[in-house]
């Protein structure tokens, strides 16, 4: 009698998802900036030594601009791991998760890594200095840049759950700075 419970209740919620979904471009961007605005930190996916992926967790500094274009960009050394596998590959993968929200978003991007220091000191943020005592102006730190082409999105709170339900993500793909749906 509970598992009956349980799966009626399941497909009730299924059915009012399903009949609420959006997976408009205008709703998936809304989305993908709002999730950018909250996050604190995420994973970077780099390619690594031997054809393995290399993952790991970073605050990024989050640059959304005109036309739902934004730009990603994280601060490091310049001679950690992910900075040389930047140089040597510069494809990349960022993902976020939103468990309160049931969502998560990969992006899909190239990144580059900026030496110059009035970049360095626009993407700068003064709890570094504990890595870079004399901040942004250190040799040592180095700015990472994002530029996004592909972005992957599922959201069940805010109703991107394309079919199969749940089980694949809404695809939107940068092409010459306007996105469209993949």
């Amino acid at each position: 009698m509970r598992r009956k419970i349980i799966r009626a209740l399941l497909t009730r919620f299924k059915q009012q998802k399903q009949k609420a979904n959006d997976n408009s471009l205008k709703h998936c961007l809304d989305v993908a900036h709002h999730m950018l605005n909250k996050t604190k930190y995420c994973f970077l996916v780099t390619h690594g030594e031997n054809g393995w992926s290399s993952a790991r967790l970073v605050e990024p500094i989050i640059e959304i601009g005109e036309d739902n274009n934004f730009t990603i960009w994280i601060g490091t050394h310049r001679d950690l791991r992910k900075t040389e596998e930047v140089w040597a590959n510069p494809k990349v993968t960022i993902t976020i998760e939103n468990a309160r929200e049931g969502a998560n978003l990969v992006i899909y991007g190239n990144a580059f890594v900026e030496t110059n220091l009035t970049i360095k000191k626009q993407y700068w943020k003064g709890a570094w200095r504990m890595f870079f005592p004399t901040g942004p102006k250190s040799e040592e730190y180095v700015a990472i840049r994002i530029k996004p082409s592909k972005m992957e999105i599922v959201s069940f709170s805010k109703n991107i759950t394309p079919e199969p339900f749940g089980l694949k993500s809404v695809v939107l793909v940068n092409r010459q700075d306007k996105w469209s749906l993949g």
